[in-house]
């Protein structure tokens, strides 16, 4: 059966689409109009963050709605124990009964064939900007322990050694392998795919570094502390490229996750 986040893939290429406008307009006027090409880039700037944190709340609604279509019991236990947590709270250190009431609860849900998940307890309770550790624990309410762990020295990682166009043609092909591994249900993604296999690293990985940056130039601009324009387009361009990447990988690792998790 297709699905609801192949559908919403379809849809973020479009928003996508309203960057690259922009981006080809601040190429167009770059020696000719230094004041509208500031404007447009401080705007492909912003635009990025916000397609980024729009996309994990999207994504995680999307994968929740394919996921609704199955009784709660052949749900796997990652997303049965943070459904729940709806009802007792994310704090596990909240009461002292509180593994074995989440148990409970989620052996009462297992016994109805009626009930359907809602994507509420799976996405942030509040609006922020994509940072790290809010990636980080959003991908933990689907099993995932550490999203960076599963990013670093996986070939995700490799974008930061790749000139654009590498980036770009990388691009293209995970988009075209991803919307092929979630067009139907149960989703094909495989355990661990593109060498995401957890790997222990210390202070900060490539991609929470990067994240970093990106968050910090949209507040920079946002909060009128940057009127000039401190990022060139062709910088712009490959951000754009990195944060679509990064959006697809978030995607495939939280999806290898679930396929392949135990339902009990």
């Amino acid at each position: 059966m297709a699905t609801f986040i192949a559908d919403y893939l379809d849809t973020v290429d479009l928003q996508w689409s309203e960057v690259d406008i922009l981006v080809d307009e601040a190429v167009r006027v770059q020696e000719s109009n230094e004041y509208l090409y500031n404007a447009l880039c401080r705007s492909i700037t912003v635009l990025i963050v916000a397609h980024m944190e729009g996309f994990v709340k999207g994504a995680v609604k999307n994968i929740i709605s394919d996921y609704a279509s199955i009784k709660f019991r052949e749900l796997p236990i990652s997303i049965k124990r943070t459904y729940c947590k709806k009802y007792l709270g994310f704090d596990e250190k909240a009461f002292s009964g509180y593994q074995d009431a989440i148990q409970c609860l989620m052996d009462d849900l297992e016994k109805t064939d009626d009930f359907k998940i809602s994507p509420e307890p799976f996405i942030s309770d509040r609006n922020r900007n994509p940072k790290p550790d809010v990636i980080g624990n959003i991908a933990s309410r689907f099993g995932v322990g550490d999203i960076f762990k599963n990013l670093h020295e996986s070939r995700f990682d490799k974008v930061f050694a790749m000139t654009s166009p590498q980036i770009k043609n990388a691009l293209e092909v995970i988009s075209v392998l991803t919307k092929r591994k979630v067009c139907d249900f149960p989703y094909k993604v495989r355990k661990n795919s593109y060498y995401t296999n957890p790997v222990v690293y210390r202070g900060r990985s490539l991609w929470q570094t990067f994240l970093d940056d990106l968050n910090q130039k949209r507040h920079k601009i946002a909060h009128g502390n940057d009127f000039a324009n401190a990022t060139d387009i062709n910088s712009l361009i490959v951000l754009k490229d990195k944060v679509r990447i990064l959006q697809y990988s978030f995607l495939l690792i939280i999806c290898s996750e679930i396929c392949n998790a135990q339902v009990k």
